[in-house]
């Protein structure tokens, strides 16, 4: 076997990481790929020509290693992950390394298990139709909904759009849309004034955003919204749940 630790695999490589890749995707029913960072280091486990197993890995803004490890189906439980493993753990010395992992995939959970990394988090891919909106929504029956108005800016197409909530014309929030395509829009940076939390507005403004996006004329495209939020964020998930948010994807953090 041969074991190659590179920072710019050939073409040659790459081909047989995507190959890695997607034969793993489609035995475990997973969506998760390669990172694409610029400083990834890849350890990749060769038989021949034949790519058994690989780990890409880079070092994060947290002061962590995040991880990557693909094994062909067919030759898992043979100790290949291990040998990159030991091999990466020479490099990232007392640094954590972060494996993201589907729940749904039961091998890579009892491998993180087997190696004794912990649960650290999850994120959840949540979506909200503008059919779902319409049965449920926020209520507006709330202190801040009279006063409350949006204004939402963008100086290129391309880029996201900033909105920005405003009571009597001074901002208390802010969020951005990122339209994709013509039929959903992926909405993040939720925030609002800290000197008004818990108090209802920020309700009041998901509901002006819902409002907006899915019954005001020039939004009739948008047919779907989605985000992506902690699991430790119980308000945040309280407040999509109670707007018709549904879950359609977890993502968990393991620690080693």
């Amino acid at each position: 076997m041969n074991m190659i630790r590179t920072k710019a695999p050939s073409e040659t490589q790459n081909s047989d990481l995507l190959h890695l890749q997607e034969a793993c995707k489609k035995h475990d029913n997973i969506s998760l790929t390669f990172p694409m960072e610029e400083e990834c280091i890849f350890y990749l486990l060769y038989e021949e020509d034949s790519l058994l197993s690989a780990i890409c890995t880079f070092f994060n803004e947290n002061g962590d290693y995040e991880c990557s490890a693909y094994t062909i189906p067919a030759n898992r439980q043979r100790g290949y992950f291990t040998i990159l493993l030991e091999e990466l753990l020479k490099e990232t010395g007392d640094h954590d390394l972060v494996f993201p992992a589907e729940e749904t995939c039961e091998d890579t959970v009892l491998t993180l298990h087997a190696i004794g990394a912990d649960l650290w988090y999850q994120e959840h891919l949540m979506e909200l139709t503008s059919s779902a909106f319409l049965k449920t929504g926020l209520t507006k029956n709330n202190r801040f909904s009279d006063s409350l108005t949006l204004s939402m800016t963008c100086d290129d197409e391309k880029e996201p759009s900033l909105c920005t909530f405003l009571i009597n014309g001074s901002p208390v929030g802010s969020c951005y849309l990122d339209f994709r395509g013509q039929s959903a829009s992926y909405f993040y940076g939720f925030e609002i004034s800290e000197s008004l939390r818990n108090q209802g507005l920020g309700s009041a403004c998901l509901s002006l955003l819902l409002d907006t996006l899915f019954l005001r004329p020039g939004f009739e495209k948008i047919k779907k919204l989605i985000l992506q939020v902690s699991g430790q964020n119980g308000p945040a998930m309280a407040l999509y749940k109670k707007a018709g948010f549904q879950i359609t994807e977890s993502l968990s953090y393991y620690i080693y």
